[in-house]
């Protein structure tokens, strides 16, 4: 079984997915979710702190995101692949609570579990482009992370 901290990235992921696929079913999705997950309570919590940063910042980390993209545009990635890499970019941003490299490190494992090696490597190079841009930070900022300013 994986860690904590791998689960409630797995779980937060899921629920991103799910409420990306069907929008209009909002809090019943989420609830229907947790009666069939099976997770510990701090795994929930983590997943459910995850998933509420990461939608409530979406425009933000979009913005983000779509300046690290080369030759890529935000919609035409894979559900899978945007909300991982929206998941990742709030982790960095306003978590802090991993380095960025763990941060970077698991969105690939969770790309490579549940999409395959090329979507692995595209998400480590998207990812490691938006910090050493300075996209991201772990101050909250968004702002100086790759530069060491």
């Amino acid at each position: 079984m994986p860690g904590l901290r791998r689960q409630g990235r797995t779980l937060a992921l899921q629920l991103l997915y799910q409420t990306e696929m069907n929008p209009e079913l909002g809090t019943e999705t989420i609830e229907q979710f947790w009666s069939s997950a099976d997770a510990s309570k701090r795994a929930r919590a983590f997943a459910m702190q995850l998933f509420e940063g990461t939608r409530a910042n979406l425009t933000t980390i979009d913005g983000m995101l779509s300046d690290c993209l080369e030759n890529w545009k935000l919609s035409r990635l894979s559900v899978v692949v945007r909300n991982l890499l929206r998941m990742a970019v709030w982790e960095m941003v306003h978590l802090g609570e991993s380095p960025h490299a763990v941060v970077i490190d698991e969105a690939v494992s969770v790309a490579r579990d549940f999409e395959d090696d090329e979507s692995a490597r595209f998400v480590n190079g998207v990812l490691q482009r938006c910090w050493e841009a300075g996209r991201v930070d772990n101050t909250g900022t968004g702002g100086t992370g790759g530069t060491g300013a």
